[in-house]
């Protein structure tokens, strides 16, 4: 199955929201009610779940839990994955506490340079200093990895996470990591950067309001 990224991305949102759905009791929903929940077209949507195979839209809509279960059983979504986060300052120790609950992920080991804040944290999750990495991923069998430390320290925790065995890497650090192995997934998330975005779309969309405005009043 060759199922284009942004196509993979739209799905994943849509399972999150039929989990929803799901614990809120709505057993079926149209493609367009989906649409806009995703804030996507129906066409869009119908697009997307056509990659799953035969997935029939009847006339009351799709069935939450049969789709929910596609997409779960097409993208490996139902096999709870090992994760562990490096770095454990504020975003990492969120993170951290974040994923220690039930659901697809279990956060199996957490990472930091620091020994004094190793020995401060308040987690019930297994933390091990930095140069630990590499062992204790590939002992414990995990992986996928958030990646929150200073972006100096990036790439060498990449290295250390791809040598013990990781196959996915979320980077919130401030600069892209290089795989050092082919086929391992990295995903850079520069925060500071999405926040750029939105506040340019933000002065951009202002900015056509304004000439909306006056063009009006000429």
């Amino acid at each position: 199955m060759n199922i284009p990224a942004p196509t993979i991305a739209r799905l994943c949102q849509l399972f999150q929201l039929l989990k929803r759905f799901e614990r809120e009791g709505i057993s079926r929903i149209s493609s367009t009610g989906l649409g806009v929940e995703m804030g996507v077209g129906a066409h869009n949507v119908r697009k997307d779940i056509n990659y799953l195979g035969e997935v029939g839209e009847g006339s009351a809509g799709y069935d939450v839990i049969k789709l929910k279960q596609r997409i779960a059983g097409s993208l490996d979504l139902a096999q709870r994955k090992k994760i562990c986060i490096v770095g454990l300052g504020n975003l990492g120790a969120a993170l951290l506490e974040h994923h220690t609950g039930a659901g697809i992920y279990e956060v199996a080991a957490g990472f930091d340079a620091s020994i004094n804040r190793l020995e401060t944290i308040q987690t019930a999750v297994p933390v091990f200093p930095a140069y630990d990495i590499t062992d204790v991923v590939k002992n414990r069998n995990i992986e996928l990895a958030l990646i929150a430390v200073p972006a100096q320290a990036t790439q060498e925790a990449a290295d250390r996470l791809i040598a013990g065995g990781i196959r996915g890497i979320i980077n919130f650090a401030q600069i892209v990591i290089k795989p050092s192995r082919p086929g391992v997934i990295v995903r850079n998330v520069d925060l500071d950067s999405e926040l750029l975005v939105v506040s340019a779309m933000l002065a951009d969309r202002e900015g056509r309001r304004s000439e909306v405005g006056s063009q009006q009043y000429k």
